[in-house]
């Protein structure tokens, strides 16, 4: 895939996210996707446990919001920053931590690498953000 389709790509994953068109957005990934949350040292295997992993995250932020701050891309990897900010009204399961609702506000941000397959699904993700963020607006506990 050439680095214009992937920025298409990236393009179409920033509208679609924190959205409801969850179906749409899963069909960017491939099956086997694997999804590695940095600070959390959480990995997401496969389409449904991003799914329910994604879920949950809008549920606990449903007012979020998103502004991209850097988003290139090349035939093989894309890398998207971004701020993200709401209201943490739910907690959010990282699988090996929770962030605890708290109903303050909150802004973070967040940077993610993506690597396409041949067929231009996304099947590898490296999340990176800044817990010591995280925890001055709620409290976390590990599972």
């Amino acid at each position: 895939m050439s680095a214009r389709d992937n920025m298409t790509r990236m393009q179409k994953y920033f509208e679609l996210l924190f959205g409801k068109k969850m179906d749409e957005l899963v069909d960017l990934f491939a099956d086997g996707i694997d999804w590695f949350v940095v600070p959390t040292k959480t990995r997401i295997k496969g389409k449904q446990q991003f799914r329910t992993m994604a879920e949950n995250h809008w549920a606990a932020s449903p007012d979020r919001t998103k502004k991209i701050v850097n988003l290139f891309a090349n035939d093989e990897f894309a890398c998207l920053e971004y701020t993200t900010g709401g209201t943490l009204k739910g907690e959010a399961d990282f699988g090996a931590l929770k962030v605890e609702p708290t109903g303050r506000t909150y802004e973070l941000q967040c940077c993610f690498v993506f690597h396409f397959n041949t067929d231009g699904l996304i099947d590898k993700i490296r999340e990176y953000f800044d817990m010591a963020t995280v925890q001055r607006f709620a409290p976390v506990t590990t599972a």
